[in-house]
């Protein structure tokens, strides 16, 4: 007699072998993203932190004179990725945040804060999965950098 169709041993066998794949496969490609969201981040504070010197080149000071230092400045994005515009006009207007390859800017929320007297701090807080919880990325204008920095 012949007869179609699989045993339930084929179909064990198989369901593990699917499993130690995707075992190995799920944390490579979570740690692919986050390294993406940690590079999107550090080339925007880098790009943030040229946008500043370049500031300072033309005004000798890293904020606008009518702001009352220290100053903080956010920039965020909604959730298509877009750049709240109230958050970039009229200063800095040669800051555009870069996007990941592939993704749309900010694709993983990291908030960009400046904070600017004579001196300044950038950081980056990161808002969503896969980077929701990492420390905050920060640069100064002496090129410090903290947090996870990629290599």
């Amino acid at each position: 007699m012949n007869k179609k169709g699989f045993t339930l041993i084929e179909l064990l066998v198989t369901v593990a072998i699917l499993a130690i794949l995707a075992s190995i496969a799920i944390p490579m490609y979570t740690g692919y993203t986050r390294g993406a969201a940690r590079q999107e981040a550090t080339s925007n504070l880098q790009a943030l932190s040229l946008c500043l010197e370049e500031y300072y080149a033309q005004n000798n000071r890293y904020l606008p004179p009518a702001d009352n230092p220290p100053k903080t400045y956010n920039w965020s994005v909604n959730n298509n990725g877009v750049v709240n515009a109230d958050t970039i006009t009229g200063w800095l207007p040669s800051f555009l945040p870069k996007k990941a390859a592939g993704g749309t800017v900010n694709k993983y929320s990291y908030t960009m804060n400046v904070t600017a007297l004579n001196a300044y701090t950038i950081t980056a807080t990161a808002q969503r999965s896969p980077v929701a919880g990492d420390p905050n990325l920060t640069l100064n204008q002496d090129g410090v950098k903290t947090g996870p920095w990629p290599k």
